[in-house]
């Protein structure tokens, strides 16, 4: 049996539900920086990338995660203290156009490996997987993505971090650990420290 021909997949009521979506994350959300990355060298030899993060675009995002970090939390391991949170972000696909796509036209949505910095919790996450059909076209389209991110750890040693922003310039510093070479005899050891 073929559809009615008199119902269309566009209707108004879309632009209204993305306008509601919109209105809502800015009310309810907080306000993120997006850092892309950007891969500016590659170890053929042994298959690993360095990366870049100098771009930065404020966007406002709805964080769906209500009572706290998700997760495994705080684990206390035979490697030290592993913080494990994690963070579902609601961004509007309209606003990520907006403020990434139409200013640095090489991201057509967000990526994972990218960055997100939550200001209020001063944290760096990683975007580890990203929804872009929740909730599945409703009224016949799509409004947002949902970004699965977690608190990163990142082994900065081979990427270059210069966004100009000193917030996130300071945690990219301050996750660095410091290595000593430690001499025993004729044996050089070498010590990182975390």
């Amino acid at each position: 049996m073929a559809r009615n021909p008199y119902f269309k997949d566009y209707s108004g009521e879309q632009n209204v539900i993305e306008d509601l979506s919109i209105e809502i994350i800015k009310t309810m959300g907080r306000d993120m920086l997006y850092i892309p990355r950007e891969q500016f060298d590659k170890d053929i030899e042994f298959g690993e990338a360095s990366y870049k993060y100098t771009k930065v675009f404020p966007i406002e995002m709805y964080i769906a995660s209500v009572n706290n970090f998700e997760g495994e939390g705080d684990i206390i391991s035979k490697f030290g203290l592993e913080v494990r949170d994690k963070v579902n972000l609601v961004v509007s696909r309209k606003r990520f156009n907006q403020e990434v796509t139409e200013r640095y036209g090489l991201i057509n949505r967000p990526r994972e490996g990218d960055l997100i910095y939550f200001p209020l919790s001063k944290g760096l996450f990683e975007i580890n997987f990203v929804e872009h059909e929740n909730p599945f076209y409703q009224a016949g389209k799509l409004y947002t993505y949902i970004l699965v991110c977690e608190l990163t750890t990142l082994d900065l040693s081979n990427d270059e971090v210069s966004t100009g922003e000193t917030d996130i310039d300071v945690v990219t510093t301050e996750t660095r650990s410091p290595v000593y070479s430690l001499t025993l005899g004729s044996e050089v050891t070498v010590i990182q420290l975390s």
